[in-house]
């Protein structure tokens, strides 16, 4: 099993700075499309890059084509990032980390966030940039955080008996609903606990 696996989706990246360390971590790196475009501004040869190919521009299609796996996939019932997620998968990938899926476009960044749910096999999925990181959470978890950090725990479908210790506002065998909006909750310890018997929460840690 590959350890991380990195995805640039197709939105524009500003701070590449930011995503150096990142990159280098990563044992493999997906393009979904047009994501191409970005990983080549950074300078980064992917391992894959998978879609439609409708994004990505013809000339850098042409310079990968001889150093990166190209899969076209015309299948119009997933986006290119939930294709290069099925391929992540198929892998495996142990823990899976997506940039770009953040822009201007609010529809595509819902979709993006909510792409999260068709991964199964990853222990772990967190969509990142600059200023957030989103997981969704499917079981029990311990987050790795510092203190003082900004988390908001929300719900993405019915949950039973929600449990939340480590944070300034704790949770203790809450029933709640999608919807319930647990926004900007801060860290007291290093490592927070989620406990929950049934549903699905996105945890999204943010910076100012």
């Amino acid at each position: 099993m590959i350890n991380k696996t990195l995805i640039f989706a197709n939105a524009p990246i500003k701070n590449i700075g930011f995503y150096k360390e990142i990159i280098k971590e990563a044992d493999k790196i997906i393009c979904a499309d047009g994501g191409a475009n970005i990983a080549k501004e950074m300078g980064i040869i992917p391992d894959y890059i998978i879609g439609d190919l409708d994004s990505i521009k013809k000339d850098l299609l042409t310079f990968f084509q001889d150093k990166t796996i190209i899969i076209k996939d015309k299948d119009q019932n997933k986006s290119d990032l939930e294709l290069a997620i099925k391929l992540a998968e198929s892998l495996p990938s142990k823990e899976i980390i997506i940039i770009g899926a953040l822009g201007k476009r609010i529809d595509h960044t819902i979709a993006n966030i909510f792409s999260l749910d068709q991964i199964k096999n990853a222990e772990k999925a967190i969509i990142l940039d600059e200023y957030n990181s989103i997981e969704l959470v499917k079981d029990n978890r311990i987050i790795k955080t510092n203190k003082n950090e900004i988390i908001s725990i929300l719900p993405i479908s019915n949950v039973k008996n929600l449990c939340l210790s480590g944070f300034k506002w704790d949770v203790k065998n809450l029933d709640t609903k999608s919807g319930w909006f647990g926004l900007s909750n801060i860290t007291k310890d290093e490592n927070v606990k989620i406990s929950f018997d049934k549903g699905k929460i996105l945890v999204v840690k943010s910076k100012e």
